[in-house]
């Protein structure tokens, strides 16, 4: 007699991968939130976010300027830990800088202009941060970039402007050219063989022979 076997099917069905509190918070966090996003947060993940929202010290942030040349970079709020411990405030904002966990350098306080997109929807907001000198000019090195670049742009312009001006009557500029060079040369030699070839008056002539007895000695000695 065999025994029973009962039929197992080969493809089990996986089980749902739970969602943690961690989860609910990453999809409803808001960067900033204000009076009506309370008011019209009616499910728990709302009220979870909410409240996550309102522990948080948002004084100051933290920020990542990896990409500070092409003007992206990152905004987070502090946690209690870098609170109490007065990094962000005491130190450099900037997460990658030396001067971060510990500063000895003069440092200064900005309002950035922080514009992002959340939720499908692009945002704008001012968020203080801390910053020493070195990391202060990462920040403004895009917008002195694209000043320095319109600045040389604008000097093209007007040299080209100020070129244009000089020919307004549309005639090219004239050019030494090599046979006009000879030319002027050629007209002040004849003009120098002219003044060489004009014939002395006979009495200023007469005068000069008399006065060079070494001219009549040798004339008469040669005779």
């Amino acid at each position: 007699m065999s025994l029973y076997k009962p039929y197992v099917p080969k493809t089990t069905v996986a089980a749902p991968t739970p969602v943690t509190e961690f989860d609910i918070l990453k999809a409803s966090h808001k960067f900033l939130r204000d009076g009506e996003d309370g008011e019209a947060s009616t499910s728990w993940n709302d009220r979870l976010a909410q409240k996550y929202y309102e522990s948080l010290y948002r004084e100051f942030a933290i920020c990542d300027l990896k990409h500070y040349k092409s003007g992206n970079f990152t905004l987070r709020w502090r946690t209690e830990t870098e609170v109490l411990s007065g990094t962000g405030e005491t130190t450099c904002a900037n997460a990658r800088c030396p001067e971060h966990t510990a500063s000895s350098t003069p440092l200064t306080t900005l309002e950035l202009p922080f514009a992002y997109e959340e939720h499908g929807q692009k945002k704008e907001a001012l968020v203080k941060v801390v910053l020493c000198s070195k990391c202060v000019r990462k920040i403004m090195w895009k917008r002195k970039h694209e000043k320095r670049r319109e600045d040389e742009s604008v000097e093209a312009k007007t040299g080209e402007s100020n070129k244009a001006e000089m020919h307004e009557d549309g005639s090219p500029p004239k050019s030494r050219s090599r046979s006009s060079d000879v030319e002027r040369d050629d007209e002040q030699y004849r003009a120098r063989r002219r003044r060489s070839s004009r014939s002395r008056s006979p009495r200023a002539h007469k005068r000069k022979r008399d006065a060079s007895p070494t001219l009549l000695q040798t004339k008469d000695s040669s005779s």
